[in-house]
């Protein structure tokens, strides 16, 4: 059970290639990349259409969704000043929302 929950509409799911190692020229493993548009609430009471890139586990699961609305657990950390990293845990299975 993830702490944060995250509803959007599923807008595309793709592959992210993986880094370049700069010493030997080999290239890091593609990840599967989910990106979800959903309301966040401003503190007018408004509320700002936003988009995250979330990693998950495989592509395949979300492929069927695109268009639709889910409800998902997520993950966050910030490897370093400024930057936020999304990710889907392990064995986590979309909601319809």
């Amino acid at each position: 059970m993830s702490m944060f929950t995250v509803s959007g509409t599923v807008i595309n799911v793709f592959d992210q290639q993986g880094k370049v190692d700069q010493e030997t020229g080999v290239i890091g493993e593609t990840t599967p990349r989910l990106q979800l548009l959903g309301n966040m609430p401003m503190p007018n009471g408004e509320l700002r259409m936003d988009m995250i890139t979330v990693k998950v586990e495989n592509r395949k699961v979300y492929e069927p969704l695109k268009g639709k609305e889910i409800r998902i657990p997520i993950g966050v950390f910030s490897p370093s000043k400024g930057q936020i990293v999304y990710y889907v845990p392990k064995g986590s299975k979309p909601e319809a929302a």
